[in-house]
C-alpha cells in the first residue's frame, strides 16, 4: 500500500514538473514579446496613439509575466510539499521493511528452536528406548 502511494506521489511530482516547464516556456515567450515590443517602441518613430497602444501592450505583457511568475512559485511550493511527502513515504516503507525483516528473523529463530526441541525429544526417546 505504501509503495502504491509512493508511486502516486512520484507521478504527481512528474505532472508538477511538466506544468512548471510549460509555465517557464510561456514566461520566456512573454519576455521575448515584451523585449520585441520595447525595441519597436525605441527604434521606430511612432505616432502618439501607436506609442500609447504599444505601451499598453507592454504593460499587459508585464502583468502576465508577473502572474506567470507567481504561478511558477505556487507550483514550486506544491512540488516541495510532494517531495516532503515522498520522503516521509520512503521512511515509512523503510521502517515497515525493517519490521518485516525483524519479524521474519524472529520467526526463523522460533522455527529453529522448535526443530531443535523436536530433534532433542526424538534423540531422548531413541536413547531411552535403547536403554530398555
Amino acid at each position: 500500500m505504501k509503495e502504491i502511494l509512493e508511486k502516486k506521489i512520484k507521478e504527481e511530482i512528474s505532472l508538477i514538473n511538466k506544468e512548471i516547464l510549460n509555465l517557464n516556456l510561456e514566461l520566456k515567450e512573454m519576455e521575448e514579446k515584451r523585449k520585441k515590443t520595447q525595441q519597436q517602441m525605441i527604434e521606430t518613430s511612432l505616432k502618439v496613439a501607436e506609442f500609447q497602444s504599444a505601451k499598453t501592450y507592454d504593460s499587459i505583457l508585464e502583468k502576465q509575466i508577473v502572474v506567470i511568475g507567481k504561478k511558477i512559485e505556487q507550483w514550486e511550493k506544491k512540488k516541495e510539499e510532494k517531495q516532503r511527502e515522498l520522503t516521509e513515504k520512503k521512511k515509512e516503507i523503510k521502517a515497515f521493511e525493517t519490521i518485516r525483516e525483524n519479524q521474519l528473523n524472529n520467526f526463523l529463530i522460533d522455527e529453529r528452536r522448535e526443530e531443535l526441541k523436536a530433534m532433542n525429544e526424538i534423540a531422548l526417546r531413541n536413547y531411552y528406548g535403547e536403554e530398555k
